[in-house]
């Protein structure tokens, strides 16, 4: 993907993000990531999304605002951090305010447990890393 689009634009045009995509303008986002940034979006591939239970999906849907927006919020970092700099932060602050644990496990990239499973992809305003899950923050 070029770097000539921002987060948003990026999220759009990817067959991997369409579930994403539809997340980001229900809560409100697609303004934000459409924004100046920078921004780290760590963000849930369509196959990520299948395989959560179709109750906790409706009820996030369901909240775009409050349940959704949080977890949204979880997903995202300040700085455009490519994952070679990424998996050095350990706790690095959420924009939710709250921490996530960075490790790496055999060469991959693990936020708080997901694995980034498409990393680096460059947008003018930050960096998408896909990862194969959803982080429901406490």
């Amino acid at each position: 993907m070029s770097p000539q689009v921002t987060i948003t634009e990026t999220l759009a045009a990817d067959y991997r993000f369409s579930i994403m995509t539809g997340a980001v303008r229900a809560a409100g986002f697609d303004t934000l990531l459409g924004g100046r940034g920078p921004f780290t979006f760590c963000a849930p591939t369509d196959e990520a999304f299948r395989s959560v239970p179709n109750e906790i999906l409706e009820s996030l849907m369901a909240d775009p605002q409050g349940k959704l927006m949080r977890v949204l919020q979880y997903h995202i970092l300040f700085g455009n951090l490519p994952c070679a700099i990424m998996k050095r932060l350990n706790f690095p602050k959420t924009r939710l305010g709250i921490t996530v644990e960075i490790t790496e496990e055999g060469g991959a990239v693990l936020f708080s447990g997901a694995m980034v499973t498409v990393p680096d992809i460059t947008c003018t305003n930050g960096v998408i890393h896909g990862i194969n899950r959803i982080i429901i923050p406490r």
